[in-house]
């Protein structure tokens, strides 16, 4: 990070690689982290994987807190705990990684809040933007993959969810709809417009994926954009 300023240099190719992945609830994104995390070890990298709201101790227990179906919160109340836990994970988890040379694939970053506080919340966008901006250090995902599915399936993959947790007894499994899950059709509706907004105003950064394809012509659509990521930020090092 350069002297007086509190934003990472991403032009460093011994940085590691920060790879996001985003979605509406029942979208199916996490069940592709483990994929995205496989594949670059394959090609020798070091990767870890965080998650949002969580990822560190404090962030856990933020998580919680948010998570909660018994706790009402203002919009704004939820909007500052989710950045106070996106901060820990930078300054703890995020930004060391990265600086060692390992990647992190991140489930949800900073434009899971454009898409659920700014969309579903109507939160006013200038106000995401100042706390954006009290960030330390700025830093934004080098690929972002978004998950997209109709909102029929995603709602009926959450209650799949739930009706599953319910017939076996396991509550323990922590299945069950959630306090942002448990949000209406008109919700999601805001979210998953503000999510391909964010796709239709940054292309390069963001390419969504269609999870109405097979999970195989998703996974090739991924390889292809991540092999892509590998060759511009580690070729210029290796011709050194």
């Amino acid at each position: 990070m350069s002297e007086g300023s509190n934003k990472i240099n991403k032009s460093n190719n011994h940085l590691g690689l920060f790879i996001s992945v985003e979605g509406i609830d029942g979208a199916g994104k996490s069940t592709h982290v483990a994929f995205i995390q496989e594949y670059l070890e394959s090609h020798g990298l070091q990767v870890i994987t965080t998650r949002e709201p969580g990822g560190t101790i404090l962030g856990e227990k933020i998580r919680e807190l948010l998570l909660d179906k018994s706790n009402y919160m203002h919009q704004i109340t939820e909007l500052l705990l989710l950045f106070a836990s996106r901060q820990e994970l930078i300054a703890n988890t995020i930004l060391p990684n990265l600086e060692r040379g390992v990647c992190v694939v991140a489930d949800r970053f900073i434009d899971a809040s454009i898409a659920y506080q700014g969309g579903g919340r109507k939160i006013d966008a200038d106000k995401i933007k100042q706390i954006i901006s009290l960030l330390e250090p700025q830093i934004q995902t080098d690929l972002t993959f978004l998950f997209n599915v109709r909102l029929d399936v995603a709602c009926q993959r959450i209650a799949n969810r739930a009706t599953k947790v319910m017939l076996t007894e396991n509550i323990t499994e922590n299945k069950l709809p959630d306090r942002i899950e448990q949000e209406d059709v008109e919700f999601f509706e805001r979210v998953q417009n503000a999510y391909l907004q964010i796709a239709e105003s940054e292309p390069v950064r963001v390419k969504i994926i269609d999870t109405a394809n097979l999970i195989e012509h998703s996974r090739d659509i991924i390889i292809k954009h991540l092999d892509q990521l590998i060759i511009n930020h580690y070729k210029p090092h290796h011709k050194q």
